[in-house]
Order: structure tokens, then sequence, then C-alpha cells
């Protein structure tokens, strides 16, 4: 259901017991006053004109129209089988009636004498009071002794008729109260409800365009409290998405480059080899060609597997303690056969003993194998590759620098190596013959994964220098 049936529903809820109260208060306050009202009428009939009418008639005292009262108000026979007339009392906004020291009516209109009141008049001499049925309504009926001992008058009974359509009157009197509590407790809510649809539409709005913001609310309340809630959501989501689709394009981008990057190159594989196998006597040459061609298949599908790795970590990464001097040095052993088919030396100046970091071993040996692959992949035959590390103990920090002796790279390119922070799955795209770049982002975005700096310069006398730094784990 709906919150503004809702409402409604408990709007009435509110209203109806409300206008029953209020109904019921000003109904008693009418019978009170109304009751007031009839004492002190029947109070002033008890006087000595009132009793002398009483007493010298009192078949005929006020029962109403005297229809067939007879001249003087004696009724004369006219045979032994002829009654007097009955009087004919027709319904009046106020009557009294007379009884004598029985209750018994002086008339033959007078109504039976309540038993209530018989009592009240045996046990006190003050005024009783009560209320009583009729077509019309609820109207009131006064009892009380006059004080004329052995009269015939000796008590009256006086009874004020209802006013004219009390029932409708107390109807619409619930029924305005009713109206005046719902309208009030509803216009009271209205205003939330129509916050509460406006900012169900502004919801839907968001998630329209994008999840965008949504206006704030001036208010300072719990559904201004919301507002901040849906912004909050909508601010995350609309992050995920992102990352959804960002992930969604690398992943694009990987299956768009894998003919490029790995069946390109492994069917050049399949044929070098299939040439080297049938040479009776396979020549050097040919048997580096291949070597240094399945190196670099290796290397490239290392490189989609690091990127897939990047993309499904998390805000807070997986770290362990790795030691940094041993993977560099089975990084450079792995390497030095391939340094070797291209002409390079490589060379190390790593401290004798354990340096510990914090980070994940597969990746960081990515990070200095891709280092050292491009530093020997664009260097010149009889060039070298130097890596150097250093613990500065009062920093707390390592630094590793890995520094070739190849051609170097242009300004632009040089440019463009720098501004590449993250691995998109199209850098072979923009790499330029003779000059480092595939795997540079794969390494920077690992570093950047693991709180460790990346950065490269030109050295004065060419190639290319790149350092790697971070802080030491405590022992």
């Amino acid at each position: 259901m709906l919150i503004r049936p809702r409402v409604a529903i408990a709007c009435a809820l509110v209203a109806l017991p409300v206008a029953a109260l209020v109904s019921s208060a000003v109904h008693r306050i009418r019978m009170r006053d109304l009751e007031l009202a009839t004492l002190r009428v029947v109070q002033s009939q008890v006087n000595d004109q009132v009793r002398e009418r009483c007493e010298s008639d009192p078949t005929w005292f006020l029962t109403g129209p005297l229809v067939g009262r007879p001249p003087g108000g004696v009724f004369v026979p006219r045979s032994d089988d002829d009654l007097p007339p009955r009087p004919r009392v027709d319904p009046q906004p106020f009557e009294l009636f007379a009884y004598d020291i029985d209750f018994v009516g002086s008339s033959p209109a007078t109504p039976r004498f309540p038993q209530e009141f018989r009592r009240a008049m045996r046990q006190s001499s003050a005024p009783a009071v009560m209320s009583y049925e009729t077509p019309d309504g609820v109207g009131v009926q006064v009892a009380m002794p006059t004080g004329w001992v052995g009269s015939v008058c000796m008590y009256f009974l006086g009874r004020m008729a209802p006013p004219p359509n009390q029932t409708r009157d107390r109807i619409l009197a619930f029924a305005g109260v009713f109206l005046l509590v719902f309208g009030a407790a509803y216009g009271a809510a209205l205003p939330t409800i129509l916050r509460i649809r406006r900012l169900a539409r502004d919801a839907r709005e968001s998630v329209e365009h994008d999840f965008t913001a949504i206006a704030p609310d001036n208010r300072k309340d719990e559904l201004s409290s919301i507002t901040f809630v849906l912004n909050d959501s909508a601010q995350t989501l609309h992050e995920r998405r992102a990352r959804i689709e960002d992930l969604s394009e690398a992943l694009r981008r990987f299956v768009s480059s894998t003919d490029d990057e790995v069946a390109q190159p492994l069917a050049e594989l399949e044929a070098s080899l299939a040439g080297v196998a049938s040479e009776p006597s396979p020549a050097q040459g040919d048997v580096q060609a291949a070597l240094l061609q399945a190196h670099d298949l290796g290397h490239r599908v290392a490189n989609l597997v690091a990127a897939a790795r990047l993309r499904s970590m998390g805000p807070e990464p997986a770290r362990e303690p790795i030691d940094v001097v041993r993977i560099v040095g089975d990084v450079v052993d792995r390497h030095r056969s391939i340094a070797a088919a291209r002409g390079v030396a490589l060379q190390t100046d790593l401290p004798g003993r354990a340096v510990t970091i914090e980070a994940d071993a597969a990746l960081f040996e990515r990070i200095v194998a891709n280092v050292v692959d491009n530093a020997v992949r664009y260097n010149r035959p009889g060039g070298s590759v130097r890596l150097v590390m250093r613990v500065d103990e009062g920093e707390g920090r390592f630094r590793l620098w890995v520094t070739d002796t190849g051609v170097g790279v242009s300004d632009e390119h040089f440019r463009t190596l720098t501004a590449i922070h993250r691995f998109r799955g199209d850098e072979h795209r923009i790499r330029r013959p003779g000059a480092p770049g595939l795997g540079l982002a794969v390494a920077r975005e690992a570093c950047d994964r693991y709180d460790l700096a990346f950065d490269m310069r030109r050295p004065p006398d060419g190639g290319l220098e790149v350092e790697i730094s971070g802080a030491v784990a405590a022992t």
C-alpha cells in the first residue's frame, strides 16, 4: 500500500476517537444545561397560585391542551355509564404532572412515576434529576416534593422534551469534528508525504541519469539524512559502475590484443622452431631467435596475467613479507640467457642481506622483470644493464636503480611513457620500435597498489634509468 492511503487511514483512526470524545462532551454539556433549566422551571412552579390550581382541578392540571374540558372543570354525567373524558395530551416542550403521597397521578394523562424517583423521594427531600428516552432523542425529567403534605399535588414530575433535531445535531457535530481533526492531521502530514514523493522522484531521476546527486533538502531531519544516504549510495554506485565499465573495456582490449600479443608470436615461434628442426645442424643464430621469440611470448602472457590480477584486486590488496634481494637476483638469473642472446651484459650491486617489504611476491617479480626486460630488449649489442640497490636505514626505505645503455627515447615518447599509470591492454599500439614501453604500465600500476614509487629518467650519457623505492618492513 502507498504511503498516502496509509497516512489517510492513520489520520482517520486518530480522528474517530477524538470526534467521539468531543461530540460526547458537547452532548453532556447540553444535557447538563437542559437539566439545570428543567430543575429551575420545576422549582419555580412550587408556589401558592400553582397549588391552588392543582388542588382545585387536579384532573385537568397541566396535562397539555385541555380538550373536552367541561365548563368550570366539573364533569356532570348524563347517565350512570357516562365516564369523564380522558384529556388528550399533545407533545409539549415542557410538561408538569402532579402526584399524591402514594405517587398516584392526579390526572389520567400523567405517566407512571419512575421507580428510581420513588426511592429518591423517600430517602431525601432534594430534587432528583434523570434523563429519559423518547423517539426524538434524550429528554430530562425532574422529580421533587412540593411540601404540601396530604395534598394530591404532593410531588411534581417535570419533563423537558429533547431539543429539536437532537440526534441529527449530534451526528453533524461528530462529523464536523471528525472532518476537522482528519483535515488537520492530514494537512500536517501532507508536506512530509510530498517530500517523500519528491525524494522518490529525485531518486528515480538519479538512476535514469547515471546516479547523479539528488538536490539536498534544506531541512535538518530524518528525511534530509535519507537524501545524504542516497547521495552517498549514488556516488558509490557511480564509482562501481565506472569501475565495471573500465573492467569491461580493459577486458575488451585484452581480447582484441590477444592476437597481436600471443597468437601471432606463437605462430612465428612455431615457424622458427620448424625451420630449426628441419636443418641438419641448426645455426646458432636460429636457435637464439627461437629462444627470444619464446621468451617474448612468455613475457607477454605474464603481463596479461598480471594485468588481470590487478583488475580483480580490491581497494586493499593482500600483502606478505617478501625478500626484495632474492626476487631481484632470481629475475636477473632468468634474464641472463636472454641478455646474452642479445649481446647485453647484466651487472648487479645488491646488499648481502635480505631486504623485506610488505607486498605480493608475484607482482613485485613482474615489476622487476618488466623493467629488466625493457632494459635488455631496447639496449644495443655490447651494451649493459646495471641493477643497484641501496637501503637507507635512517629513512627505512630501499631504492633499486635499473640503468641501461640503450638508445634512449625522444622527448615526446618520454612524456607518453611517464603519462601511463595503468595497464589498459593496448600499449602495444603506441609502442615505437626501439623504444621501451611494453610492460612499464603494468609495473607502474603494481607499484601504485603497494605504495612503491616508480620513477623514470634519462641519464646524460643516454639510455633509460628506472628507480623503484619503498618502505622496508620492520624487523
